[in-house]
């Protein structure tokens, strides 16, 4: 797909909006909070166009607009183009894995609750079949996912003994793997965005890490944390028994 330099500049300003606030974004809007450098009118143009590309969605009741799962899949490899991994972050996860590393129950613990405390989402760990996940409570700081049937969806998902582990089989890799909104086939995760990454782990070769949370989830968090977190299980397993 090929876009324009000020298409992509009108796009990464209405994602970072999205983002930030869950809402749909205008003209005016933009041209208040962001540098654009052009009119009013040239950015209500430029938006028709990145609608026409399937980048741009608009609802019934605003005039706004809100970012595609295309567009934010988008905005995430830009991003993390130019984007370099928190030391200390990485730094945290390092130091829970070595320092649990010789029993495996520790360390799954230490990984779901770093995990979803920098991440601000729910992680889970797919190992010997089995899925375990922390961090609900999490969900409820986004407004998109603060209806009881959504939240309950969610719950039955988490609950659920095959789902997660079966996705994280289809579509797992050694490099993180993301499916954003409708990309998961599941009506419930249209709002949220699910990253995992294919690790070996104490003495499995095949265990799923991975962050369930909002489409509007810090994928500049998760997906070098998720990195880290499997870099760190295979440089510390050598002194696992």
């Amino acid at each position: 797909m090929s876009i324009t330099q000020r298409q992509r500049k009108v796009l990464m300003a209405i994602i970072q909006e999205f983002m930030e606030h869950a809402d749909e974004v205008g003209s005016v809007a933009l041209l208040q909070k962001y540098n654009l450098g052009v009119s009013s009118a040239t950015v209500r143009n430029e938006m028709v166009r990145l609608m026409e590309e399937g980048l741009l969605e608009k609802s019934h009741i605003s005039s706004g607009r809100f970012p595609t799962d295309q567009a934010i899949r988008m905005y995430v490899k830009q991003r993390l183009d130019e984007y370099s991994p928190n030391p200390l972050v990485t730094v945290d996860i390092r130091q829970g894995i070595f320092r649990e590393r010789f029993s495996k129950d520790a360390v799954t613990h230490s990984i779901l609750h770093i995990l979803s405390k920098e991440t601000d989402s729910v992680a889970f760990v797919v190992l010997d079949g089995i899925l375990r996940y922390w961090g609900l409570s999490h969900l409820f700081k986004y407004e998109e996912l603060s209806e009881p049937d959504l939240i309950k969806n969610l719950i039955d998902i988490l609950e659920d003994p095959v789902f997660l582990v079966n996705l994280s089989k289809k579509y797992g890799s050694s490099r993180v793997s993301l499916l954003i909104g409708e990309e998961s086939g599941v009506e419930a995760l249209e709002e949220c965005s699910i990253a995992f990454i294919n690790t070996p782990f104490w003495d499995t070769q095949s265990s799923f890490v991975g962050i369930l949370g909002s489409k509007r989830m810090d994928y500049l968090k998760v997906i070098p944390a998720l990195r880290e977190v499997r870099s760190s299980l295979q440089s510390s397993m050598q002194g696992w028994s």
